[in-house]
């Protein structure tokens, strides 16, 4: 019984691996393929997308929220030091589901900078997270240094709790994203669910998951990125 119990553990554990990895790998590219299935999409929404930003705006923004055109190809966000929705040609001329969904999702945003600090705090993060980010490779190669010298086993590890803190940082920022990233997705969705129909919102949900996914991916190339079985990604971007 034992060994089928080692069995059992060994193929849960190499099938959550592979699991993992396929996030890390794969979920941009699907996201991609996803997206350009949305932008052809219809919303069948009666409005327009410039009629859907001027309504928000008004209803949730006292009219305070800017938009601003963007040449960049999947350059669509959301600026909080200028409180600037800022969206590519492509989204701003499209009457797509696809269109629809990214807009709502950074409005989203918009309203997580406008009711709450939480999006203040992760630019925050990110700020410090930029700065102590450039600490961990030289850290790394201190401590490294430091082995070679018995003496100096102390500083060596206090070396090692330096860049050991600055990685787990940079997952706590990740983590923070992702959960900034559902909740606008879910402020999406509820909006949306008020004018789209439910055929289209079904490819919607999908859509924003997907992108959420690619997050995870994020969080997983970080995690993994040192073995080589997923590429790399920065850790503070």
């Amino acid at each position: 019984m034992e060994f089928w119990w080692i069995i059992l553990i060994v193929v849960a554990v190499v099938g959550l691996l592979s699991a993992i990895l396929a996030v890390g790998n794969f979920s941009t590219d699907k996201f991609m393929e996803i997206y350009e299935k949305m932008f052809e999409m219809p919303a069948q929404a009666h409005k327009t997308i410039i009629e859907y930003i001027n309504e928000q705006n008004y209803s949730r923004f006292d009219g305070k929220l800017k938009v601003a055109r963007t040449k960049k190809l999947e350059g669509d966000g959301y600026n909080h030091k200028n409180k600037v929705l800022i969206l590519t040609d492509k989204t701003l001329s499209s009457s797509s589901a696809g269109a629809f969904a990214i807009v709502a999702h950074e409005l989203g945003h918009a309203q997580q900078d406008f009711t709450s600090n939480k999006f203040v705090v992760m630019k925050v993060l990110h700020a410090i997270g930029w700065v102590v980010g450039k600490l961990f490779l030289p850290a790394v190669v201190a401590f490294i240094v430091l082995l070679f010298f018995p003496d100096l086993l102390t500083y060596a590890i206090i070396v090692a709790s330096v860049a050991a803190a600055i990685f787990v940082f940079a997952v706590v920022i990740k983590l923070v994203t992702i959960s900034l990233e559902k909740d606008a997705s879910k402020r999406a969705i509820k909006n949306l669910n008020e004018f789209l129909p439910d055929n289209v919102m079904k490819d919607v949900k999908k859509f924003l998951n997907s992108a959420r996914l690619t997050y995870w991916s994020d969080l997983v190339r970080l995690l993994f990125g040192w073995s080589g079985l997923v590429r790399k990604t920065k850790m503070f971007k």
